[in-house]
């Protein structure tokens, strides 16, 4: 890895930005080997936009005036620019920004109104609408801020370290060992970056578009991962939750760098095929899209492949708009309203996410609720709560994933479902609590007619006649 390090004020970084390679002497910035760094800074397509807001702001002033009330002399240090030096073909470098942009357009927006000879000479190039929108809000607030901001900023008295990469590759591995300034990419952030580094040139932008079209893609991310990982064949184990980094590790290995290198966009599913008595073959494809486990390429088949996810959840999930199937709908609905369950309806997200996209809408009214009582049994056969180690515990001795992925039919998928025997604990099915509370929702939804008295005994069997259309 080609690595060169520097240190500069903000001050150099504007005054080399804005003169490309004519250096002047006092301003050039010198690597540690002796070399000049050069170069234009440019935010590439596939950074996440602009979005430091007010507080930010607030909060970077703050510091910078409580350092220089104690400090006076010595520079405010903020943190490391990680840059890729790229060389254009007509002998120019360009220095991407690949970690620091929310810092340097800040600062940029300050040295802009510090200094308003630098006009239209001066500024990076922001695409995204985002990025707009969110300039023009925050120039308005330092504006409004212009005699503090006089009064504490000093641009040849902030500090950055330059760290420049001559690969884009090498630039992103370095990132992910730095603990630098400003707010940290997390996995969707990462992988984001590196499928659309591996688009064509010509149609980044466009993809950086759909991308930032598909909005938060942590919930997405986190069902299709169960999919992928709870399966007895090539089982692995999750983070929790709580451990952020191991998460974004886990994202980054499987949705980005253990994709292949090809550029082709392949998609799998299952094909039916009717031979008939002459010997001719009809063939009949039940949903037209990626299947949950499939292998990914790197590129735009893994953004087509996130984006078809995020749609049939946006559609069958998060927020159904389906006519055509109002019972179903209003299931999902009260599912979503049921209290204590957080981790047992990630599970059930994932388990629907994977029935959809093998099988279509086919049968899927009576498979959403055959799937509840499989997948949320785990509230009425644990004792209190619901812990998020033992869904995955759940998922191995119970594996529902897999009994939907090696189903052939939809018919085939249910039986298997109907096999499962619901159990219920005793514990905890008085009073006021959430086990109690759950079964009286359940009771009422699926019109079970029990009182309290014969919950301990008759729930299971109740609720598994109502949807399996038999008894344990």
């Amino acid at each position: 890895m080609s690595v060169q390090v520097a240190t500069c004020t903000v001050d150099q970084l504007i005054s080399q930005h804005l003169i490309e390679n004519g250096l002047k002497e006092s301003n050039t910035i010198v690597c540690s080997e002796g070399q000049p760094i050069t170069g234009m800074l440019s935010i590439p397509e596939y950074q996440r936009p602009y979005c430091w807001q007010s507080l930010q702001l607030k909060s970077l002033l703050e510091d910078i005036e409580s350092h220089r009330l104690l400090n006076s002399e010595q520079p405010y240090y903020l943190g490391s620019l990680i840059l890729h030096q790229e060389k254009l073909s007509n002998g120019i470098s360009r220095l991407n920004i690949i970690d620091g942009q929310q810092r340097v357009t800040t600062l940029s927006l300050m040295a802009v109104l510090l200094n308003p000879s630098l006009g239209a000479s001066y500024g990076l190039s922001f695409d995204n609408p985002v990025s707009q929108q969110q300039i023009k809000r925050n120039l308005k607030w330092l504006q409004e801020h212009l005699d503090e901001l006089k009064g504490c900023i000093a641009l040849e008295k902030l500090q950055f370290t330059l760290v420049v990469t001559q690969s884009e590759d090498d630039a992103y591995r370095f990132f992910e060992t730095q603990n630098t300034g400003g707010v940290r990419l997390g996995g969707p952030d990462i992988i984001k970056a590196h499928h659309l580094r591996a688009v064509d040139k010509t149609f980044q932008t466009t993809f950086a578009q759909k991308w930032e079209g598909l909005g938060e893609l942590d919930g997405i991310i986190s069902a299709l991962l169960k999919g992928r990982f709870w399966q007895q064949m090539n089982a692995r184990e999750l983070p929790s939750y709580q451990q952020t980094k191991l998460v974004k590790d886990t994202i980054v290995k499987e949705l980005a760098q253990d994709t292949g290198a090809s550029k082709e966009d392949i998609s799998y599913g299952r094909i039916r095929r009717v031979q008939g008595l002459s010997g001719e073959i009809s063939q009949q494809i039940s949903q037209q899209g990626y299947d949950v486990r499939q292998p990914l390429n790197a590129g735009i088949n893994s953004i087509h492949y996130l984006s078809y996810f995020q749609e049939l959840s946006h559609r069958y999930w998060e927020n159904p708009d389906l006519p055509h199937l109002a019972s179903y709908q209003a299931f999902i609905t009260w599912l979503k309203n049921l209290d204590g369950c957080g981790y047992l309806e990630g599970l059930y997200q994932a388990c629907l996410l994977l029935y959809i996209s093998q099988f279509g809408e086919d049968q899927l009214d009576d498979v959403a609720k055959k799937l509840f009582r499989v997948v949320y049994s785990r509230r009425v056969s644990n004792q209190k709560a619901v812990r998020e180690n033992s869904i995955s515990s759940f998922v191995k001795e119970t594996p529902v994933l897999d009994w939907i992925a090696l189903s052939y039919t939809p018919d085939q998928c249910c039986k298997l479902l109907d096999r499962f025997e619901l159990r219920v604990d005793p514990s905890n099915i008085k009073g006021n609590s959430v086990k109690k509370r759950f079964m009286d929702k359940v009771n009422n939804e699926f019109g079970l007619s029990l009182n309290d008295e014969q919950y301990e005994k008759e729930f299971a069997a109740a609720l598994t006649r109502k949807v399996t259309g038999s008894s344990l």
